[in-house]
């Protein structure tokens, strides 16, 4: 009886509000789905959320940031007129269209500090199942690479590997794929873009733990993050290992003195899994004993970092060299930056590995610019919220720690490669819009008040 009686309430709430719970429910399977089915649950709770809207007579707001953001997307469908790839120009600036409804929804629905934890709930949620399945990926094919088990017991890596062979073989035009075997990609297409989630998902997920209520809370959040930290360890992506444990770091300072024991608890699975992932990667530790030709080796991981090195000389020597292109780019859209790299210098890469760079390379100073600015203001608006007590401290800067961790790992990889990357900085901003106007802020006027508020922040940190 109580079951059924549970079960009338949720619907009850659906039906009450279903954009919320459409929001809700895009976040969790947005990464887990395959990228051309994710887009499609986003359009269709947004659409929700739209006719909800009408039918209350409000209009949805997309904030000063959100304002800046589409003049920059603008930018981007304007430099179809000069780029050389107009149908990728017109397709990468549509995915950037398309998943700031995403932001949109957070920013409109998000607004009380109960709805903020539920939304951090849910993606912390995501990254554990991706975390969970990138370990099984990378453990199963380990175990069967040495030869211990059958090749059916392997989880296919990526997670849709042969429906994604399938669907982009049927395609009227071509789908350029790298997937890897030896490396998890859990529900993504490949490994970085899962490193991406994780990043942007760890320091959240820490948020969460400091802020548990309840033994079994505890419990359950510091397992999330377990499995968040074993999924970047099977990536065995360098940069992101190298970012997670510094974001651990940081945040272990900050914090050293209200929750040093979680901290130095979360490094044993975080510390221990990361740590491991880069000896793996560096040769320092042989996991494929069994095995002949090595997947993973010392000197790939060499080679790898030499040729970034390259990839970023010879887009700024071509860059420099070419003054429309150093001003307004050659188009929005990595396809010209991979045709350049190829005829011009012999490296088959399909982008510059470095989002500045990359941004460069498409629309130019006036685009690096132009994103450097938006990211700096959506950062102030965090920087306003005023840390009444130890939660609104801690969401601050963990939130801080999110969005950076995300930039950081740009400057190794490129994060707008995909929608389930895009949409990782769309989450990012939308989260600091619904912090900035569900919390008290001190307005900053001008950027001499910066220094001191920073001072008051650092002060407040230590207090805390």
């Amino acid at each position: 009886m109580e079951n059924t009686v549970e079960k009338i309430d949720f619907k009850t709430k659906i039906k009450k509000n279903p954009a919320w719970y459409g929001l809700l429910f895009t976040l969790f399977t947005f990464f887990l789905l395959p990228e051309y089915v994710s887009p499609f649950i986003l359009f269709a709770a947004f659409i929700v959320f739209k006719r909800q809207w009408k039918k209350e007579g409000r209009l949805a707001k997309v904030g000063n940031i959100g304002k800046l953001e589409m003049a920059f997307m603008c930018l981007m469908l304007v430099s179809t007129l000069w780029s050389p790839t107009k149908l990728d120009t017109l397709g990468s600036a549509g995915l950037w269209w398309a998943v700031i409804l995403v932001q949109v929804m957070i920013y409109n629905l998000a607004r009380t500090k109960e709805r903020i934890d539920k939304v951090i709930s849910v993606i912390v949620a995501s990254a554990a199942v991706n975390g969970i399945v990138g370990g099984i990926q990378l453990t199963t094919f380990v175990l069967n690479a040495n030869k211990y088990t059958p090749a059916w017991t392997v989880l296919p890596t990526p997670f849709y590997r042969y429906i994604d062979t399938a669907v982009y073989t049927a395609m009227p035009f071509k789908i350029g794929t790298f997937m890897w075997a030896n490396r998890a990609s859990g529900f993504f297409s490949n490994p970085n873009l899962l490193a991406s989630f994780m990043l942007v998902a760890f320091p959240l997920g820490i948020y969460l733990l400091f802020n548990s209520e309840t033994k079994k809370e505890k419990i359950r959040r510091f397992t999330a993050l377990t499995f968040i930290s074993f999924g970047m360890a099977s990536t065995q992506t360098r940069a992101g290992c190298y970012v997670m444990l510094g974001a651990w770091a940081v945040i272990f300072v900050l914090f050293i003195r209200r929750r040093a024991l979680q901290m130095l608890a979360l490094f044993i699975p975080t510390g221990g899994s990361t740590i491991f992932a880069l000896l793996v990667r560096y040769g320092k530790i042989n996991i494929y004993p069994n095995v002949t030709f090595l997947p993973v080796s010392p000197e790939e991981a060499l080679l790898s970092s030499a040729r970034h090195l390259e990839i970023w000389g010879d887009l700024i020597d071509h860059i420099t060299h070419h003054i429309s292109v150093f001003i307004i780019g050659m188009g929005f859209g990595c396809e010209q930056t991979g045709n350049i790299l190829i005829n011009n210098y012999n490296l088959k890469k399909p982008h510059a590995h470095n989002f500045v760079i990359e941004m460069w390379a498409e629309l130019g100073v006036i685009g690096v610019v132009f994103l450097l600015f938006i990211i700096v203001y959506a950062l102030g608006k965090l920087l306003e919220v005023k840390p009444v007590d130890f939660k609104v401290l801690s969401l601050k800067l963990t939130a801080f720690a999110s969005f950076i961790s995300l930039l950081i790992f740009g400057l190794s990889d490129y994060i707008f490669n995909s929608p389930k990357q895009i949409i990782l900085f769309m989450i990012c901003i939308g989260l600091i819009q619904a912090i900035s106007y569900t919390y008290d802020k001190k307005e900053i006027d001008s950027l001499k008040d910066i220094p001191k508020i920073t001072t008051n922040e650092l002060q407040n940190i230590i207090k805390q």
